[in-house]
């Protein structure tokens, strides 16, 4: 333990660090209609991708975004992978009509979207245009 550091202050320190080590910048999870209202809700950078396994774009948008999860620019930010057949209403809520639209907010606010991008390097500035 450090000289000058109480006890608790350093087993904090170290906790924290501990929870840091190996964690994710750009996390992506399947979508949560009540997970994602809480993270826009505390003004996060979210995104939801609107995705199918048969989709060869939506494939590729999906392997770019697994590119950027160790992108520590991209701390905090959270991608909903949002099924295209079965999140119908989610559609209409957001205007969305194609497979691979990544539609990305802060907070409540819409930020950028995209349809059909996959390379890495558009991603991540589409996310720098949300934070």
């Amino acid at each position: 333990m450090p000289p000058l550091m109480k006890p608790a202050a350093w087993l904090f320190s170290f906790t924290l660090a501990l929870s840091a080590y190996g964690a994710q910048a750009l996390e992506i999870v399947p979508y949560q209609p009540e997970r994602f209202a809480a993270a826009r809700a505390a003004g996060m950078v979210t995104a939801v991708q609107f995705h199918s396994g048969w989709c060869p774009i939506c494939v590729m948008q999906s392997r770019s975004l697994e590119s950027l999860k160790n992108d520590r620019e991209l701390e905090r930010v959270i991608v909903f992978q949002a099924d295209f057949a079965k999140e119908e209403a989610l559609r209409r809520r957001l205007a969305v009509h194609a497979f691979s639209t990544l539609v990305i907010f802060r907070g409540e606010e819409e930020r950028a979207r995209t349809i059909g991008d996959f390379q890495p390097e558009k991603l991540k500035a589409l996310f720098a245009k949300a934070q």
